[in-house]
């Protein structure tokens, strides 16, 4: 009987070892991609406060590869491909891209075809400019961008675009799409979660990532665009909500203070340059 008891306690300890909440957590890495370079011509456009008149600044576009377990998730997609080969001048700014998001995951022994989701912290042109490149992805995306994107006057004035979805999103239908509302734990593991920050469009959103050695990281989206916006609260003139920029910018603050992580504004060229090249990562 003993020996019974002691193989029956011995099989279940067994299968408890194999329960989600005592399996390993997943491999998860983070790369950086360069998807594309902006001089603006009038850095005053960052600030509705009137800052910044007769200045222009130099921009970076980040993309970022996520790998989580043996699926590959594209945090942005950056400028359109319209912009290779050289330096476009729209307005008083300039747009350049050196190489493409497909062209940088051959550097990874990766195609298109191995993505499986591509996120969009939100639906302007420099963060979702090669979302149609990846066709077979799982396009995530909150449902209020949808919904702002829908309304075409102001959409159009506000700089978002449909039409970079076209590969997703075909008039009133949908393929390949999870429609996300607000925080979202993406993998229900904790490691990669949306956090909503409405404002700069009405579905922006920032990514909280937690790497197993590097910690958490935030990428903040469109929430600042640099270091200095971050400092001093600024709201671009493009926004959709002043005020909601101002409650977006407090949430993603508090949440980077309680994980203690380390934030990355997306357009800012400081952040990005202590990120790894490729192929180098984080994990």
């Amino acid at each position: 009987m003993q020996r019974s008891l002691s193989a029956l306690a011995f099989s279940l300890l067994a299968m408890s070892a194999t329960t989600p909440s005592q399996a390993a957590a997943p491999d998860v890495r983070m790369y950086r991609l360069d998807c594309g370079h902006i001089t603006l011509g009038e850095k005053a456009v960052l600030s509705d406060a009137g800052l910044y008149q007769g200045q222009s600044q130099d921009l970076v576009v980040s993309c970022y590869l996520i790998k989580h377990g043996g699926d590959w998730v594209l945090w942005d997609a950056g400028l359109p491909k319209k912009y290779l080969a050289s330096a476009v001048a729209e307005g008083s700014s300039t747009f350049k891209l050196d190489r493409t998001i497909v062209a940088q995951l051959a550097d990874l022994g990766l195609r298109a075809d191995d993505i499986k989701y591509v996120a969009v912290s939100h639906a302007h042109f420099d963060h979702s400019g090669q979302v149609n490149d990846f066709p077979n992805a799982t396009l995530i995306i909150q449902r209020s961008e949808l919904v702002a994107m829908a309304d075409t006057a102001k959409a159009t004035a506000k700089g978002i675009d449909a039409l970079l979805f076209s590969s997703h999103i075909i008039g009133n239908k949908r393929q390949r799409v999870r429609v996300i509302d607000g925080d979202v734990d993406l993998f229900g593991d904790g490691t990669l979660t949306t956090v909503q920050t409405p404002g700069h469009t009405p579905g922006s959103m920032a990514l909280l990532l937690r790497l197993g050695k590097a910690g958490a990281y935030v990428l903040s989206g469109d929430q600042w665009h640099l270091a200095e916006n971050h400092q001093r609260r600024q709201v671009p003139t493009w926004n959709y909500d002043h005020d909601q920029t101002i409650t977006s910018g407090k949430k993603l603050d508090d949440l980077i203070a309680a994980n203690r992580a380390t934030l990355v504004i997306q357009h800012e060229p400081a952040d990005n340059q202590k990120l790894p090249t490729l192929p180098r990562f984080l994990d």
